[in-house]
Order: structure tokens, then sequence, then C-alpha cells
């Protein structure tokens, strides 16, 4: 009869921080989707504001007006495809254990990008 017993696996030190590390993706990616639909409710307030920019139109001539209408087309429909896929992404690297956080802060700058794009095309109907 043998008295070794059979070995035992090292245990990986690796795998004691990445409970951790997940919470901690996890936290941060729910953050930044949340930061995400701020900027998508703060582009509306601020192309909202910008309209402003078109009163003195009375008084002065103008651009077109439907670059309005455009920007904030543009604003609601490229903004929300924007929410929906950071939101698609970001699921589907959380299910697959994938680091995360890297997706909804990728679309917070999108989305930023489009405010200014969007702004933009409302000050071409402002004064000439």
């Amino acid at each position: 009869m043998e008295d070794d017993p059979a070995p035992q696996p090292v245990p990986d030190q690796q795998t004691d921080h990445a409970p951790r590390r997940q919470i901690a993706d996890v936290l941060a990616t729910v953050v930044l989707v949340i930061v995400h639909f701020g900027l998508y409710g703060a582009t509306f307030v601020v192309l909202g504001l910008l309209v402003m920019g078109t009163d003195s139109c009375g008084y002065q001539k103008c651009g077109d007006s439907a670059w309005l209408d455009r920007a904030m087309h543009l604003a609601s429909w490229a903004g929300g495809a924007l929410v929906l896929a950071d939101v698609a992404l970001t699921l589907l690297q959380l299910v697959r254990k994938r680091t995360a956080w890297i997706v909804p802060l990728i679309g917070c700058i999108a989305q930023i990008l489009l405010a200014f794009g969007a702004g933009y095309m409302e000050s071409l109907a402002g004064p000439v």
C-alpha cells in the first residue's frame, strides 16, 4: 500500500482577485451606462437651448429653419440607436465575462460627438 496522497493542484493566485475585478468592472459599467443615458437627455436640453440662437431671425437674415428639425431628428434617432447599441453590447460583454466598461465609455464619447454635430447643424439655422 502506498501512503502518498494524490498531488493537490496549487491554487492560482489570479483567481483570488478575479471576483473583485469583475465587481469593479460591473460597477464601472453601470455608472458609465447611466452617464450615457444622462448625456442622451442633456443633448436635448442643449439643443433646445440652442434654438434660442434663432430669436434674432425676425430682425435679420438667417439660415434655413429646417436645420433645427434635422438636428433634433438626428439627436433623437442616432442618439437612441447609440444608447440601444451601448446597452446591447455592454450586456453581451458582461454575459461573456469580458471587460465591459470600455463599451459605454465609447458610447459616451460618441454621444458627445453627436451632440456637437447636432449643435453645429442647429447653428446653420441661425443668423448668417
